[in-house]
């Protein structure tokens, strides 16, 4: 298992902190579904919703969500998939760190 960091932004006009919450946890569960370990969520300040310097399908303010987590490699692939099809996730950048 190697450790990763995976930064996403999700749709502003989610329907409250119901939704947001509900839209990490579904994240969370892809990531533990392929057999992965989420180590932290921060999706509070300093991140929460904020602007973009552009514009992205038509939305000017997202909410940034910072997750760790721990995962095989191979099963990388089937994660970002599935972030791909996640009509509320507006964009994702995940990287490996060096833990």
């Amino acid at each position: 298992m190697r450790s990763y960091e995976l930064m996403y932004i999700l749709r502003p006009d989610l329907g409250g902190e119901e939704e947001l919450n509900a839209q990490i946890e579904r994240v969370q569960g892809y990531i533990q579904d392929q057999g992965g370990r989420v180590a932290d969520v921060e999706h509070s300040s300093p991140w929460g919703r904020r602007r973009m310097a552009y514009e992205i399908d038509g939305q000017q303010e997202g909410y940034y969500v910072l997750t760790h987590f721990e995962m095989d490699p191979a099963r990388c692939v089937e994660l970002e998939r599935n972030l791909k099809i996640t009509e509320p996730v507006i964009r994702y950048l995940l990287i490996r760190t060096n833990e």
